[in-house]
């Protein structure tokens, strides 16, 4: 299967374009937290901003046995938990960058047969807890500086739907998240917040997904590199939107004049997003 896209290149690999040594791209004098650390796009995306040179990097999920630098064991679904989140961190510094990656796929089947509490839980994680980030993101001890950068690791099966498989816990808990983000973004033109699609990743949530028509053959570090290139300067015109890291940043930047005259274009929606493009390219 073959997805639309607004740019003639389609990546399953970071470019030179994302590369977070460039100087241009750097996170110096910036602090960042990672959720999901410890799955293959989390550990890759704490790599990423260290190459950026950030001065902090946290790092934290909900099994801890998979974390590796960070012994930080946080419920997203529980507010008190990260509520105290916030406060450790800035005990240190302020939270300049978010990167949500945090994520949970229910069990795949029919919905009829599905298990109430086991569909409800990915509603817990990945809406909830993508509602109470960006709560106390924007409440933070103390003083704001710079524009602070929220990016929700999304899926490009939010724009499928049913054609994604028997995932309906997965598929409407990960478009309420992003509806979260936008509605983040929209009430803080102050911050920059995107939902982006990291491509299809081998990873235990591929693996459970289970969707031999969508095999996994995007690497973890084509979602980090994008993440810290969302971080700079660069992206601001996209402040808002649903994105995909397989895109190319070049050409994206190239279009940003037309994509800032036509707020459909790259919209969240499977029509707009289908049918924009075109004018794109």
């Amino acid at each position: 299967m073959s997805f639309p896209t607004p740019t003639a290149r389609y990546h399953h690999e970071p470019t030179s374009a994302v590369d977070p040594t460039q100087e241009r791209l750097s996170a110096a004098g910036k602090t960042v937290l990672v959720t999901g650390g410890g799955t293959a796009i989390g550990a890759a995306t704490v790599e990423a901003f260290a190459k950026a040179k950030a001065d902090h990097i946290f790092l934290i999920g909900r099994r801890l046995s998979l974390l590796k630098e960070v012994e930080q064991k946080t419920d997203l679904s529980k507010e008190d938990q990260v509520k105290d989140l916030f406060q450790q961190i800035n005990k240190v510094s302020f939270l300049d960058i978010l990167v949500a990656n945090a994520g949970y796929l229910p069990e795949p089947g029919p919905l009829a047969s599905s298990e109430t509490s086991e569909w409800w839980k990915g509603h817990e994680i990945n809406v909830l807890g993508t509602y109470l980030l960006g709560k106390y993101f924007l409440n933070q001890s103390q003083p704001v500086r710079g524009k602070p950068v929220f990016v929700g690791v999304n899926t490009g099966a939010a724009h499928m739907g049913p054609a994604a498989g028997p995932m309906s816990g997965y598929v409407s808990s990960k478009l309420a998240a992003a509806s979260v983000v936008e509605f983040l973004q929209a009430e803080n033109p102050n911050i920059k917040a995107f939902n982006v699609s990291p491509g299809i990743v081998k990873s235990d949530m591929a693996d459970k997904a289970n969707m031999p028509h969508l095999p996994p053959q995007d690497s973890p570090e084509l979602m980090a590199n994008f993440a810290v290139w969302l971080a700079g300067p660069e992206s601001d015109f996209l402040s808002g939107r649903f994105l995909w890291a397989n895109w190319d940043v070049e050409e994206l930047v190239a279009a940003k004049d037309k994509i800032e005259a036509n707020p459909g274009l790259l919209h969240l929606t499977l029509e707009g997003w289908w049918n924009n493009f075109a004018s794109l390219k």
